[in-house]
C-alpha cells in the first residue's frame, strides 16, 4: 500500500461562495508527484448550512463533513480527520470520522462522515476554538491512499448565550431614563459551565411599536460579570434587545426582546 498526498482541483461552482468550506489549491510541503489520481470536490461542513459549528459547554456537537471524492480505480473508503494547530504535525487537537460512501458511478463516490466535538474527549481547552483544517483521506479501489492536503477549513467556535433583556422601570414615562440590561456568556470547555463573557462589544436595539426592523441604539462592551447595560431616554411604545455579532472564536447570538410602554 502506497500513502500518497495530493490537492484536489475544483470547478467554478465548487469554489462557489455558496459552498460551506473554502477549498483552495495549495500543495502540500514535501508532497511527492501525485499520480494516483484522486480528487476531492465540493468538501462541506454541516450541509452547506455555515462552516462554522458552535458547541456548548459541556455537551457534544455531531456534524457532518463531506465530499465528493473520484479516482480513476473507484473509491473504496474516505475518513476525514479534522487538526487544530499551525500544522498536523504538531497539532494540538484532533476530530476524525469515518465516512459512509455512495457510489454515483464506477468512479466517483459521495463519502459523508458524522464528526463528534465533544468538551468531554476531545474539546478540553478554550484555546482549541477557531480555524480547523480538513484533511480527507480516501483509499482507492487499488488499495492506494491518498490525502487531500488542501486548504480545506472548518471554524469551531464556544457556543454564546444572551439573556432575557431587561427594561427598567415599566411603566415609564415619555422622556424619562430607562436602564435596559442583559447578560452574555460563553461555554467553557474546560470547566463544563457557562462563563461570563468580558469586555465584548454588543448593540443594544430599539424597534418602534410591535413591527418593523430593530435599529442600533448604542455599542456597549460587557462587563466583568458579563453585564451589558445602557440608558436610553423611553420615546414611545417598543421593544429593546441587545445582539452579539460574535467573534472569530464565539458564536454570534441575539437576546430576547423587552417590550416597554411608555407613559
Amino acid at each position: 500500500m502506497r500513502l500518497r498526498a495530493t490537492v484536489a482541483t475544483a470547478t467554478a461552482a465548487a469554489l462557489s461562495a455558496a459552498l460551506a468550506v473554502t477549498a483552495l489549491v495549495v500543495p502540500a510541503a514535501g508532497a511527492e508527484p501525485d499520480d494516483s489520481g484522486t480528487t476531492f470536490w465540493n468538501i462541506d461542513v454541516n450541509h452547506n448550512r455555515d462552516y462554522t459549528v458552535g458547541v456548548e459547554a459541556a455537551r457534544k456537537k455531531v456534524f457532518s463533513v463531506s465530499a465528493t471524492v473520484s479516482d480513476p480505480s473507484g473509491v473504496q473508503s474516505v475518513s476525514y480527520e479534522l487538526w487544530h494547530g499551525a500544522d498536523r504535525a504538531k497539532a494540538d487537537g484532533v476530530l476524525v470520522g469515518s465516512s459512509h460512501c455512495v457510489k454515483i458511478n464506477e468512479t466517483t463516490s459521495f463519502c459523508e462522515a458524522l464528526v463528534t466535538a465533544d468538551p468531554n474527549v476531545n474539546l478540553r481547552s478554550n484555546a482549541l476554538a477557531g480555524v480547523w483544517t480538513i484533511s480527507p483521506v480516501a483509499t482507492d479501489g487499488a488499495g492506494n491512499v491518498t490525502r487531500g492536503d488542501g486548504a480545506y477549513l472548518a471554524r469551531i467556535k464556544r457556543q454564546t448565550y444572551m439573556s432575557q433583556t431587561v427594561a427598567t422601570p415599566q411603566p415609564v414615562k415619555k422622556g424619562k431614563d430607562l436602564t435596559v440590561k442583559a447578560r452574555m456568556t460563553v461555554a467553557s470547555w474546560e470547566t463544563h459551565k457557562n462563563a461570563p463573557l468580558i469586555g465584548h462589544q454588543v448593540l443594544l436595539q430599539y424597534r418602534k411599536g410591535t413591527s418593523g426592523p430593530f435599529v442600533t441604539l448604542k455599542k456597549i462592551k460587557t462587563d466583568r460579570n458579563g453585564w451589558a447595560t445602557a440608558t436610553v431616554k423611553a420615546t414611545a411604545d417598543g421593544a429593546y434587545r441587545y445582539d452579539f455579532a460574535g467573534t472569530s472564536l464565539t458564536q454570534a447570538t441575539t437576546g430576547s426582546a423587552d417590550f416597554v410602554d411608555v407613559k
